[in-house]
This record gives C-alpha cells, structure tokens and sequence, in this order.
C-alpha cells in the first residue's frame, strides 16, 4: 500500500501562495503592457487580485477629481449595475479615500468594527467584512485611484497579500502613465500632421498663383522667345506643384517607395500634357527601393526635366529607368530622337533644362548623354551626399 500523504505544514501552505502570488504578478505585468486596451488591463489586475487573494471580490477605483469621490469602474464578484455606475466616497472616512489622501495602503480585517472608517453601502450589502486597498499613482498627474480586494469571510490578509496588492498596483501606474504618455504623443503627432497639412496646402497654392501670373502674362505678350520662356517657366512651376503635392497629399511620411511616387508624376504630367504623352509612350522602369523625402524631391524633378527635354526635343518612345547605386540612382532616359551634337557639354549651354538638371544633381560632370541604336539616352548619377532640392 502507498502511503498517505502526509499534511502540509502552514509554512509550506505559506511558501505555495506566495509562489502563485508571484506567478500571477509576472503574468499580469506581460499582458499589462502588450498595448491592450485601458479597460482590458483593469479587469485582469480585477481577476489577478482576487485569484491571489482567494477572494471573490476586487475592484478598480477611479478618482474623480470634479465630484471628488471614486467610480466603481472594474471590478469582479459584485451584482449587476454595481461595475461602472457606483459611486463611492474618497473622504478620510472611506478605507480607499483614506488610501488615496494618505497615499499610504490600507488594510482592514473587520471593517464592521472599525473606529477609523465607515463600510461603504456596496460593500454592506455583499456582506464585506475585510478590504485591502493600495493607491494607484500616475507619473506626472493626479493619483489614478485605488486597487482594492476585499472578502466575505473571515480569513486575514497579511503583509504579504499587501505586498502582492502593490505590486499589481505598480504594474497599473506604470501601464496607465504609458498609454497616457502614447495619446499625448499621438495628439501631438495629429497636431504635426495638421500643421504640415496647412504647410503643403499653402505652398500648393502659392505655386498654384505663381503659375496663373506667368500664364497670364505669357498670354499677354506676341508670339516670340519671351512668351515660350514664360510658358516654360510656368510649365515648370507646375512639375514643382506636382512633386511637392505626390510627397505629401498622403501625410509627411519619412520613406517613399520611388517606383509608386514616380508612377504617381507620370500620371500627373499625362494629365497635364494629354495629347503630347498620348503620342508618346513613357515605360517606367525602377529598382525597388524607399528613400527618404529629402532625396526623392531631387530625384523626382530631375526625372520630370528629362522627360521634359525628351518630349521637346527627341522623339518616339521614352523610356525611363532609376537604378539604385551605392550612393545613389542611376536616372536614364531613352528615346528615338537624333542625340546631341558630338561637342555637345552636357549642363553647359543654352539649354535651360540640362542647366536645372546639373544645379539638381549639384555636378554637370552627373550627366552624361550617349546614342544607342536608333536613339538617344541621357543618365544623370544622383549621389545622395550631393543632391538637394531646390
């Protein structure tokens, strides 16, 4: 025959609720700070609390400052219509207002005679005859409110409960001042986002007004060198209007994918310039890549100039491709016009299109021109140590 299990000793009992006290502490403080939602983590330290207590009440009391007086907000074990709609007192006369005006924790094993404190109304009317409450404090602002857990029998809580009591509210503090923290951050953020929106609303704008003065002074002037080089200047406000807008009409972001910004600016000129792109077709061909949107102002202007320049003096097909390079992109487009004169300077010249390519790419040495079978190609090299918008 096996032999009966011999009886724990109180020590031993001791030591295993103490383990699972501390086991549920480690647990909680995991979930507690997962980014759940407020309420999520109030009812766990709820049902943490009377698990490591062995008790069927416990509850979260959140301070309101304007009534002074505590909102039974979580809670587990009390009847319907208790959690969310009750109202206690934080006076020094309640055992949580106590909590909370002394900031110092408090433990009552016979609340029906005590001296220092009356018996909340909701705990009388489930037969409470002990609480132990603990402040939950709040970095930077006023007290959260309290944790308590109390009991209808007639067990004691000790030091040790009170102990485990504090570390779950240590874990509360620290898990409600940072989603605290993280709203703040996030409406500081929507603040941002709404200020840069105005920004870039502005600018789109002012660009907007500098084109229509230009148009209309072009309009106003007989057909000649000055009239093409303000319908130029002004088409030239617009390619600027256009990669200001595909950067920002989604938010200030940090990182562009440059394929879908790129594709976006053809879309835009399309639009623009209807007939001229339908004559002639533009293939987009770009390496995978995301860049920071200081670089991809740079890039989209300069890449918008050449298939300017190729619609105005090449011919056929364009095609255009960015290659990622260990500084850089690699910007080239192909078209089926006769080419540059042999001599031909790149970024030199009259020009005004190479000259703005150069001043972009910050080198003229960054252009290169060349003949292919049928055609011609342009390359600029963009090294991001260099490049700048304008």
């Amino acid at each position: 025959m096996s032999r009966a299990a011999e009886p724990r000793s109180v020590a031993e009992i001791e030591l295993t609720v103490r383990l699972q006290q501390q086991e549920l502490v480690a647990s909680f403080g995991m979930f507690a700070f997962r980014g759940a939602e407020l309420d999520s983590v109030l009812d766990q330290a709820c049902e943490v609390a009377a698990k490591g207590l062995n008790t069927a009440y416990s509850k979260v009391l959140e301070y309101r400052p304007t009534t002074q007086d505590f909102l039974l907000r979580n809670g587990v074990g009390w009847r319907e219509g208790v959690v969310g709609r009750v109202a206690l007192g934080a006076d020094l006369a309640s055992p949580a207002g106590f909590a909370l005006r002394t900031k110092m924790p408090v433990v009552s094993n016979h609340l029906t005679q005590e001296a220092r404190f009356r018996t909340p109304a909701v705990l009388a009317e489930h037969g409470i005859h002990r609480a132990i409450n603990v402040i939950i404090e709040v970095e930077g602002s006023l007290p959260f409110g309290v944790l308590e857990a109390d009991s209808s029998d007639r067990y004691q809580f000790t030091v040790h409960d009170l102990s485990f009591m504090q570390a779950l509210a240590n874990i509360l503090s620290a898990a409600i001042t940072r989603q605290r923290q993280s709203v703040v951050q996030q409406e500081l953020l929507q603040q941002k986002d709404m200020l840069m929106q105005e920004v870039h609303h502005r600018v789109k704008n002012n660009l907007q007004l500098v084109h229509t003065m230009l148009h209309l002074q072009a309009r106003g002037i007989p057909d000649g060198s000055e009239k093409s080089r303000l319908q130029e200047a002004a088409s030239r406000i617009m390619s600027i209007a256009a990669v200001h807008r595909r950067l920002h009409e989604e938010g200030a972001v940090e990182r562009v994918e440059l394929a879908s910004y790129l594709e976006g600016l053809m879309a835009d000129m399309s639009e623009s310039l209807g007939a001229a792109m339908a004559e002639r077709p533009i293939a987009l061909d770009v390496d995978p890549m995301k860049l920071p949107s200081e670089h991809v102002t740079p890039v989209g202007l300069i890449t918008v100039e050449m298939i300017t320049n190729a619609l105005k003096y090449g011919a056929g097909a364009i095609a255009v491709r960015v290659r990622k390079t260990d500084l850089g992109v690699d910007i080239s487009v192909q078209d089926d016009g006769a080419g540059f004169p042999d001599d031909y300077k790149p970024g030199s010249g009259a020009s005004l299109g190479m000259r703005l390519i150069a001043a972009l790419a910050r080198s003229r040495d960054a252009i290169s021109v060349g003949r292919t079978e049928g055609g011609t190609i342009v390359t600029v090299r963009v090294s991001f140590s260099q490049a700048k918008s304008p």
